[in-house]
C-alpha cells in the first residue's frame, strides 16, 4: 500500500510541478481580460440566424474566457437580452476551450499544433453546429423564439455570473487590481475542478500502462480510438479545465489528438449541468438538438483529424517525462 500512495503521490507532484506556473499565467490573463475586454461590445449583436450572427457568437465565445460552467449564465444572460437560440447555443459550444486558462494547459500538454488544431476544431463544430440548430430554428423544428426571462440556475455552486456591462472607466492602478482579483475569484470557482481534474491524471499516469492507451486511443487496436473515447468523455463529469488536464494526460500517454478533441467537446457537450440548464431554460428539443449536434458534428471531424494523421499521436508524447 505504501508503494502505491508514493507512486500516486509522485505521479500528482510531477503534474503540479509541470503545470502550476501555466495555470498561474492562465488565470491572470483570464483576470485582465475580464477587466480589459468590453464584453458588452462581444455580446450585443446575437438577435439573428444569419451566418454573421453566428460568427459573432463564436467570436465572442473566444473572448469570454470562462469556464464551461461559467458560459452558462452568460449564455442565459444573453439569450434573456435577445439572442436567438441558435446564437445562445453557439456562443455556449465556443466559449470553454477558447480560455486562457485551458489553452495554455493544452500548450503545456500538446505544444503549439496540437493547441492550434484542437483551438480551431472547437470553434469550427461550434460554428457549424450553430449553422445546423439555426436551421432547426428557422424550420420552427426548436422551441418559441420569445426569450427566457428567468435567471440560470444550477450553476450557482459552482461559478458565478460574468458581468456583461462594460466596465466603467477608473485608474489603470484600480482597474490591474480589478483583473487580479477577478484572476483569484476564477481561481477560487474552478480549483476543485483543476483538482479532480489533476486527481485522475495523476492516476493515469501512476497506474494505466502506457500500452493499454497506445492499444485502445493510440490506433493501434481493433477499434477506432475515437469511438472508444466517446463513453469515457461522457461519463467523466469535469469543468473544461479539467477536461484540458486529464486529455491532455492522455495525449502524453499515446492517445493521438483526435482522442484529445472528442474527450474535450463530447465531455462538455455531455455535461449534466449544462444540459440541465438548456433544458430548463430553452426546451426539451433544444437540448436534444444541441446534443445531437454538437456530439455529431465534434465525432466527424475527430474522425476526419484520425484520418488525416494517420491515426497515430504525430506530436511529442513525453514532454512530462
Amino acid at each position: 500500500m505504501p508503494s502505491i500512495l508514493n507512486a500516486y503521490l509522485a505521479a500528482l507532484w510531477s503534474l503540479l510541478a509541470d503545470l502550476w506556473l501555466f495555470m498561474g499565467i492562465g488565470f491572470l490573463t483570464a483576470g485582465l481580460v475580464q477587466e480589459f475586454v468590453p464584453r458588452r461590445a462581444m455580446l450585443r449583436y446575437l438577435g439573428r440566424n444569419s451566418l454573421a450572427t453566428l460568427l459573432r457568437a463564436t467570436l465572442a465565445g473566444t473572448v469570454a474566457s470562462v469556464c464551461s460552467c461559467g458560459a452558462i449564465p452568460i449564455a442565459v444572460s444573453i439569450r434573456q437580452a435577445g439572442a436567438t437560440r441558435a446564437a445562445t447555443l453557439t456562443f455556449l459550444l465556443a466559449a470553454p476551450w477558447a480560455g486562457f486558462v485551458q489553452l495554455i494547459i493544452f500548450y503545456r500538454f500538446l505544444g503549439g499544433a496540437g493547441t492550434a488544431v484542437i483551438f480551431a476544431g472547437s470553434l469550427l463544430v461550434a460554428f457549424s453546429s450553430g449553422v445546423v440548430l439555426a436551421g432547426l430554428e428557422s424550420r420552427g423544428l426548436l422551441e418559441g423564439s420569445s426569450p427566457d426571462v428567468v435567471a440560470a440556475v444550477g450553476c450557482e455552486d459552482e461559478c458565478s455570473a460574468v458581468p456583461l456591462q462594460a466596465n466603467v472607466s477608473r485608474p489603470f492602478v484600480s482597474r490591474l487590481s480589478a483583473s487580479l482579483s477577478a484572476a483569484w475569484q476564477a481561481f477560487l470557482e474552478l480549483w476543485k475542478f483543476l483538482g479532480i481534474g489533476l486527481l485522475l491524471a495523476a492516476t493515469l499516469k501512476a497506474f494505466v500502462p502506457l500500452s493499454w492507451v497506445s492499444s485502445y486511443l493510440g490506433g493501434q487496436g481493433a477499434w477506432n480510438p475515437v469511438i472508444v473515447a466517446l463513453p469515457v468523455a461522457a461519463a467523466v463529469e469535469l469543468c473544461s479545465e479539467g477536461f484540458s488536464i486529464f486529455a491532455g494526460q492522455l495525449h502524453q500517454m499515446g492517445a493521438t489528438l483526435a482522442v484529445v478533441f472528442v474527450i474535450v467537446m463530447v465531455g462538455v457537450a455531455t455535461d449534466f449541468t449544462e444540459l440541465s440548464v438548456i433544458w430548463g431554460k430553452f426546451g426539451k428539443r433544444s437540448m436534444l438538438a444541441y446534443l445531437l449536434v454538437a456530439t455529431t458534428l465534434s465525432v466527424i471531424f475527430a474522425l476526419l483529424l484520425d484520418s488525416l494523421s494517420g491515426g497515430q499521436a504525430t506530436l511529442p508524447v513525453n514532454l512530462l517525462h
